[in-house]
């Protein structure tokens, strides 16, 4: 009999409590904001000050500061932006209510960080590289296959911290979700320890179409056009 595959499946099996420490990451495009605006219209605090259209958490990607010098741990920006990352980190880590935030680039960090999170929950989402690379391409003219190449690295970055850490995870299908946006509702909502009421559903699966950017999931007629 053929059996359906999901779109998320758990690596690391989650404990019974709900996520203190939510972290979804992938690659620019990729669909992180898709899954960061699920996760805020479950409920799960994806930070106070959201950037417009990208679920990001602020405060915590000004403290980040840019992508590019996370790329070696051994540097001076490296640990800067640690220093400037974990105390909001912690600050949030001390409250009781359900909490993550949402950085495409994340696994750049993510072994340095995931000792702050009291309950984590690390979410890899993973898309069609070229499909991302074009996205980026459409917005600000990028090269596509030196976009390809980013993400592929940053996929490649992600197994691999995904193989070493013992931290609660899952793999995320973009195009999965896609196809079965019900049962991926359901099931990250397992993950996170979350419970999830019809209402809560049906904004969710509202939420979820194909290259509508994903935009604010609290605002009436969040933008179609964008990338995600």
């Amino acid at each position: 009999m053929y059996e359906r595959s999901d779109p998320l499946f758990a690596l690391n099996p989650p404990p019974e409590t709900p996520v203190r420490g939510a972290f979804v990451f992938g690659a620019p495009r990729g669909g992180t904001s898709m899954v960061a605006g699920v996760l805020r219209l479950m409920g799960v605090d994806m930070g106070a000050r959201q950037g417009r259209g990208n679920n990001e958490d602020l405060d915590i990607q000004d403290a980040r500061g840019p992508a590019g010098p996370l790329g070696n741990s051994a540097s001076p920006e490296y640990q800067d932006a640690l220093d400037r990352m974990r105390p909001l980190i912690q600050a949030r880590a001390a409250g009781d209510a359900p909490w993550g935030w949402k950085d495409p680039h994340g696994v750049l960090y993510a072994r340095d960080i995931i000792q702050h999170l009291p309950a984590p929950r690390i979410i890899a989402v993973f898309r069609d590289a070229a499909a991302s690379a074009e996205r980026v391409h459409k917005i600000n003219g990028a090269d596509r296959l030196g976009e390809m190449t980013n993400a592929l690295d940053l996929y490649s970055r992600a197994t691999r911290f995904l193989s070493e850490t013992h931290a609660p995870s899952a793999i995320v299908s973009y195009e999965k979700v896609l196809v079965r946006p019900k049962r991926f509702v359901e099931q990250i909502a397992e993950f996170c320890g979350v419970a999830v009421s019809d209402e809560q559903m049906a904004q969710c699966l509202d939420f979820i179409s194909p290259e509508r950017g994903h935009g604010d999931p609290e605002s009436p007629g969040w933008p179609r056009e964008g990338a995600l």
